[in-house]
């Protein structure tokens, strides 16, 4: 038999898991013979890196795996804690809480107080909050609802940041002292407690005043109908709005779907025009939209107690605030990036239910904080949480350290945006900061 050559038959993918390996830190000491002739007894002791936590097994990348599988991945303590068992490691669900905790609150703070420094300087902020529990809160009882607070920055080409805060309440003076100092616009829903914000100018969702018709419809006629989204790759045929004797014909909390429906897909036209060009194109389009919106809700009588009596009375309280958005082309027509952030967050909150102390739902902003504002930047998730605990130790005072070690950094990129790298990039064999 003669080689005939060869031929591709399959591809196959292989999964190595995740291994646990115990190192051992060797600290080697030396002394002077002579001196030591002389009763001078100094010893000198070589450098050692920095401990993630004094007297612990914890390491950056068990802390990272850890708070990547809580908040990232949504998977609980209680099944880490059986995982870690799968792969030979004992760590009770206590330990990994009291890691993510300390680790988050002592080593994510700083980073995170500059982050929001740096949001304050926008010209637009998304904001929305979300409903969470705490068990133990001084003076509360454990049912009590409290809530995750989320702020983040819009579409003005600058390098996102996105932050969440753990309040105990809804009270609106969270958001007026979270954005103290910030005089721009801020989108979200139409929940009162924005109004105490000072010095800013409230765009309210369209989003939020759509469903609102939308919830008015029929069950079935729901069924048959879609609402728009501007990030959809789907094409779109033109929505033409209803004329006179159409309207006669179409029920009207349909009628309120289309006028919404139709500044939907003038939006999706003007997704990823620089901000200048989307206002002047808005005031070109959108305004004879609303003013025909406007004349049309003008006319109606709904039923007392209904769902489009909400839906009107909805739209006419916040007639203004619905139209802020065409202020500026960096705002958008609804807050649904606030709320991907807020579903980001409750899809941990299904799982693990609960918070136990205040501690934890703080160390859980702060978490989430990380996660959310390095996927915002395209960044891997993991090696950014691994590298803020793998420098923070030392640098946690060094306000240069930590812009050094913001998301958007060159050397935050050149280590954070391929893969996971653990092996590389140790304790022990890490590159210097560019301080």
């Amino acid at each position: 038999m003669m080689p005939l050559g060869r031929k591709e038959v399959r591809t196959e993918l292989r999964i190595t898991p995740a291994k646990v390996e115990r190192v051992r830190y060797m600290q080697e000491e030396l002394i002077c013979p002579e001196c030591r002739k002389d009763g001078d007894g100094t010893i000198v002791q070589a450098q050692t890196p920095a401990p993630l936590m004094p007297h612990s097994p914890a390491s950056p990348s068990a802390v990272a795996y850890v708070m990547f599988d809580k908040s990232f991945a949504s998977v609980p303590y209680y099944r880490q804690e059986a995982c870690m068992a799968q792969l030979g490691l004992k760590l009770p669900r206590e330990t990994m809480a009291n890691w993510y905790i300390r680790c988050a609150l002592e080593y994510f703070q700083p980073v995170y107080d500059r982050l929001h420094g740096l949001l304050l300087q926008r010209g637009v902020i998304h904001a929305d909050e979300t409903t969470c529990q705490v068990l133990r809160e001084k003076g509360r009882a454990a049912e009590s609802t409290s809530y995750m607070w989320l702020y983040l920055s819009g579409s003005d080409g600058l390098p996102p940041i996105v932050l969440y805060e753990y309040q105990a309440g809804r009270s609106g003076d969270f958001p007026k002292a979270f954005l103290d100092g910030f005089s721009g616009i801020v989108q979200c829903d139409g929940y009162s407690g924005y109004n105490k914000v000072e010095d800013v100018i409230l765009a309210v969702c369209c989003a939020h005043c759509r469903r609102k018709f939308y919830e008015a419809l029929p069950t079935e006629r729901q069924k048959q109908l879609k609402l728009l989204d501007i990030n959809s790759e789907t094409e779109v045929k033109d929505i033409p709005l209803p004329g006179p004797e159409q309207m006669k014909s179409i029920i009207p909390a349909e009628i309120g779907l289309m006028f919404f429906n139709k500044l939907f897909f003038i939006e999706k036209g003007l997704k990823g025009m620089e901000p200048d060009l989307r206002k002047a194109k808005r005031l070109e389009k959108e305004p004879p939209v609303w003013e025909k919106f406007w004349a049309w809700v003008e006319t109606l009588k709904p039923l007392g107690g209904s769902k489009l009596e909400k839906a009107v009375n909805y739209a006419i309280n916040h007639r203004e605030t619905l139209q802020s958005y065409l202020l500026d082309g960096r705002c958008e027509l609804s807050n649904n990036a606030a709320e991907r952030r807020a579903k980001s967050y409750a899809i941990g909150r299904k799982n693990s239910l609960f918070h136990t102390s205040v501690a934890g739902a703080k160390a859980g902003a702060l978490v989430y904080s990380m996660i959310e504002t390095a996927k915002a930047n395209k960044l891997n998730v993991f090696q950014y949480l691994y590298i803020l605990l793998l420098y923070m130790p030392d640098h946690k005072d060094d306000p240069a350290a930590v812009e050094i070690l913001l998301p958007w950094s060159s050397f935050i990129k050149e280590h954070c945006t391929g893969l996971i790298d653990v092996e590389t990039i140790t304790p022990e064999n890490k590159p210097q900061l560019p301080l």
